[in-house]
């Protein structure tokens, strides 16, 4: 029996099961070409958070459209000042991920622990 043979699939199956990064740009909602080492964690947040941004800015010209947009909005915003903060703190040694949520507005939710009212 060939003795490379066993070494050679455990090899084949290490390879299979290593996470592969990613060559070149990922794409994110706006069809724009984002830097590799963005942190995929991040990613995921960027492309949510997009759509967010995208509903919240459409207008609600009537009864119906509105409430569609306050489901997107509820379904696509609720969470992601927290998300955000959590984001910058944990990854502040990765400057391209950093810059990628400098987009972002820190607090956009209507009850985000983040904003402030000030007493009249």
């Amino acid at each position: 029996m060939n003795k490379a043979a066993p070494f050679s699939m455990l090899l084949i199956m290490l390879t299979a099961c290593t996470p592969q990064k990613t060559l070149g740009p990922w794409i994110d909602n706006f069809n724009d070409p984002r830097d590799p080492a963005i942190v995929q964690e991040a990613r995921a947040f960027i492309i949510n958070r997009q759509g967010c941004d995208h509903f919240r800015g459409e207008p609600g010209y009537n009864e119906e459209r509105q409430k569609f947009l306050n489901t997107q909005i509820e379904k696509l915003c609720a969470g992601t000042d927290k998300q955000l903060a959590q984001l910058r703190s944990r990854y502040a040694d990765s400057p391209e991920t950093i810059k990628a949520l400098a987009d972002f507005e820190d607090c956009i939710e209507y009850d985000s622990i983040c904003s402030t009212t000030e007493p009249e």
